[in-house]
């Protein structure tokens, strides 16, 4: 029912610790986790049945052209957006599943808030843009899709007068910190410079790295 969409980039010590938060959830029939990495340079591998990734040898223009060739890619009709910064919650994708069953008819399934975590540490219950939105594929295939590296989810999210249901329980754990590249906090610039950050910053790591998932703190134990 739900495919989980990661767009990744020169991060992979992070895409690790999002694959385990899929991999922890509670088995739901059909759930799949869609991984695409643009980095020319990098081809990941990790086999496991629920998990596909997409090595690509041409760098996407813009996120949201990345978002848009990812989520074409998932097998399901709700696509759950999870940044490879981030995690789900315990329970996400079941407590997700529940919410859609019992709400049918919206475009936008979302919670309220979000386990706002910095530097790995948990501090408080907040909410943003993204707090775990799943997107209808009938809906992502209505838009209009913006040209755009930042602030890409607020468009694709609230400028086409979607029906939202906000209702889910709370489902993802928003990371900030960490030391690594938030394109949200650069502001709204041009694709070229937001990449061109990317580069200058992120890990250049070449070659074919075999995927180790794992968390590297006890981040469920500090929101029970």
């Amino acid at each position: 029912m739900i495919s989980v969409l990661t767009i990744t980039y020169k991060r992979h010590h992070l895409l690790e610790e999002a694959m385990e938060s899929f991999i922890k959830q509670n088995p739901i029939p059909d759930a799949e986790m869609v991984i695409v990495n643009d980095n020319p340079e990098v081809d990941y591998t990790y086999d496991h049945p629920s998990i596909r990734i997409f090595n690509l040898k041409e760098r996407f223009p813009s996120i949201a052209a990345k978002l848009k060739w990812g989520y074409k890619q998932c097998k399901n009709d709700y696509i759950y957006r999870l940044d490879d910064d981030d995690l789900l919650a315990p329970n996400a994708i079941s407590d997700a599943t529940m919410g859609i069953v019992l709400n049918s008819g919206y475009e936008i399934y979302r919670s309220k808030d979000h386990y706002f975590f910095v530097d790995n540490k948990f501090q408080k219950m907040s909410s943003n843009i993204n707090n775990g939105n799943i997107y209808t594929k009938s809906y992502l295939d209505r838009i209009t899709w913006p040209d755009k590296s930042g602030d890409e989810d607020a468009d694709i999210t609230f400028a086409h007068h979607a029906k939202i249901y906000e209702g889910i329980p709370t489902t993802m754990i928003y990371r900030w910190g960490m030391g690594t590249l938030h394109i949200s906090g650069m502001g709204i610039q041009p694709n070229e410079i937001i990449l061109a950050q990317a580069d200058k910053v992120l890990d250049d790591t070449t070659g074919t790295i075999h995927l180790n998932p794992h968390f590297k703190e006890d981040y469920y134990g500090q929101i029970n």
